[in-house]
Protein backbone atom coordinates (compact mmCIF):
# COMPACT_ATOMS: atom_id res chain seq x y z
CA UNK A 1 0.00 0.00 0.00
CA UNK A 2 2.70 2.26 0.91
CA UNK A 3 4.19 1.96 -2.86
CA UNK A 4 0.96 2.61 -4.27
CA UNK A 5 0.87 5.94 -2.23
CA UNK A 6 4.16 6.96 -3.46
CA UNK A 7 3.43 6.86 -6.45
CA UNK A 8 -0.17 8.64 -6.35
CA UNK A 9 2.11 11.17 -4.42
CA UNK A 10 4.63 11.44 -7.44
CA UNK A 11 2.12 11.75 -10.13
CA UNK A 12 -0.37 14.34 -8.77
CA UNK A 13 1.38 17.64 -9.40
CA UNK A 14 2.13 16.14 -13.18
CA UNK A 15 -1.58 15.16 -13.02
CA UNK A 16 -3.32 18.79 -11.21
CA UNK A 17 -0.53 20.19 -14.07
CA UNK A 18 -1.95 18.60 -16.77
CA UNK A 19 -5.98 19.04 -15.92
CA UNK A 20 -4.78 22.92 -15.54
CA UNK A 21 -3.78 23.09 -19.04
CA UNK A 22 -6.80 21.40 -20.00
CA UNK A 23 -8.76 23.85 -18.13
CA UNK A 24 -6.89 26.76 -19.39
CA UNK A 25 -6.92 25.81 -23.22
CA UNK A 26 -10.58 25.30 -22.62
CA UNK A 27 -11.45 29.00 -21.96
CA UNK A 28 -12.04 31.60 -24.88
CA UNK A 29 -9.33 33.78 -24.91
CA UNK A 30 -8.80 37.39 -26.06
CA UNK A 31 -6.27 38.02 -27.74
CA UNK A 32 -3.12 37.72 -25.91
CA UNK A 33 -0.81 41.11 -25.80
CA UNK A 34 2.58 39.13 -26.50
CA UNK A 35 4.42 41.78 -28.69
CA UNK A 36 6.75 41.95 -26.39
CA UNK A 37 7.61 38.34 -24.94
CA UNK A 38 10.37 36.88 -26.89
CA UNK A 39 9.51 33.84 -28.43
CA UNK A 40 5.66 35.27 -27.67
CA UNK A 41 3.11 31.95 -28.17
CA UNK A 42 5.57 29.75 -28.96
CA UNK A 43 7.79 31.01 -25.43
CA UNK A 44 4.35 30.38 -23.50
CA UNK A 45 3.93 26.73 -25.30
CA UNK A 46 7.57 26.08 -24.71
CA UNK A 47 7.88 26.74 -20.61
CA UNK A 48 4.20 25.39 -20.13
CA UNK A 49 5.29 22.52 -21.47
CA UNK A 50 8.62 22.67 -20.08
CA UNK A 51 7.02 22.56 -16.72
CA UNK A 52 5.45 19.63 -17.61
CA UNK A 53 8.18 17.73 -18.52
CA UNK A 54 9.68 18.08 -15.55
CA UNK A 55 6.84 17.13 -13.49
CA UNK A 56 6.41 13.66 -15.10
CA UNK A 57 9.66 13.09 -15.26
CA UNK A 58 9.59 13.42 -11.62
CA UNK A 59 6.73 11.02 -10.99
CA UNK A 60 8.46 8.15 -13.60
CA UNK A 61 11.48 8.71 -11.90
CA UNK A 62 9.85 8.09 -8.74
CA UNK A 63 7.58 5.10 -10.24
CA UNK A 64 10.57 3.23 -11.55
CA UNK A 65 13.13 3.64 -9.17
CA UNK A 66 15.23 0.98 -10.40
CA UNK A 67 15.36 1.48 -14.01
CA UNK A 68 17.65 3.40 -15.59
CA UNK A 69 17.07 6.72 -16.83
CA UNK A 70 17.97 6.30 -19.83
CA UNK A 71 14.06 4.29 -20.25
CA UNK A 72 12.13 6.53 -17.63
CA UNK A 73 13.14 9.61 -19.13
CA UNK A 74 11.98 8.50 -22.72
CA UNK A 75 8.04 7.99 -21.27
CA UNK A 76 8.59 11.24 -19.59
CA UNK A 77 8.54 13.15 -22.75
CA UNK A 78 6.13 10.94 -24.63
CA UNK A 79 4.07 11.84 -22.47
CA UNK A 80 4.28 15.30 -22.88
CA UNK A 81 4.33 15.22 -26.11
CA UNK A 82 1.06 12.81 -26.21
CA UNK A 83 -0.48 15.37 -23.85
CA UNK A 84 0.59 18.77 -25.64
CA UNK A 85 -0.79 17.18 -28.89
CA UNK A 86 -3.95 16.00 -27.27
CA UNK A 87 -4.19 19.52 -26.00
CA UNK A 88 -4.18 20.95 -29.46
CA UNK A 89 -7.00 18.68 -30.70
CA UNK A 90 -8.71 19.58 -28.09
CA UNK A 91 -8.38 23.34 -28.60
CA UNK A 92 -9.76 23.22 -31.82
CA UNK A 93 -13.08 22.43 -31.09
CA UNK A 94 -12.74 25.97 -28.18
CA UNK A 95 -14.51 29.02 -29.73
CA UNK A 96 -11.68 31.41 -30.14
CA UNK A 97 -8.83 28.72 -29.96
CA UNK A 98 -7.20 26.81 -32.99
CA UNK A 99 -4.25 24.42 -33.33
CA UNK A 100 -1.28 24.54 -34.76
CA UNK A 101 1.51 22.86 -35.43
CA UNK A 102 3.95 24.68 -34.21
CA UNK A 103 2.76 24.87 -30.85
CA UNK A 104 3.10 20.79 -30.79
CA UNK A 105 6.43 21.33 -31.45
CA UNK A 106 6.97 23.77 -28.85
CA UNK A 107 5.09 21.59 -26.92
CA UNK A 108 7.18 18.48 -27.65
CA UNK A 109 10.42 20.68 -27.35
CA UNK A 110 9.45 21.88 -24.02
CA UNK A 111 8.36 18.32 -22.64
CA UNK A 112 12.31 17.40 -23.56
CA UNK A 113 13.88 20.25 -22.02
CA UNK A 114 11.83 19.86 -18.28
CA UNK A 115 12.48 15.91 -18.94
CA UNK A 116 16.55 16.10 -19.25
CA UNK A 117 16.34 19.54 -16.36
CA UNK A 118 15.09 16.76 -14.18
CA UNK A 119 17.02 14.62 -14.90
CA UNK A 120 20.05 17.02 -14.48
CA UNK A 121 18.85 18.07 -11.33
CA UNK A 122 18.78 14.50 -10.11
CA UNK A 123 22.14 14.18 -11.31
CA UNK A 124 23.37 17.15 -9.46
CA UNK A 125 21.73 16.18 -5.90
CA UNK A 126 23.63 12.77 -6.64
CA UNK A 127 26.51 14.46 -6.83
Amino acid sequence: MADRRRIFVAWLPALAYMALIWTISSIELPELPLDRVPLRDKGVHFIEYAVLGFFVAHAALRTWPAHPASRTIPIAIMIGVAWGTLDEIHQSFVPGRYAEVADIVADSLGATAGAFARLGARWLRRR
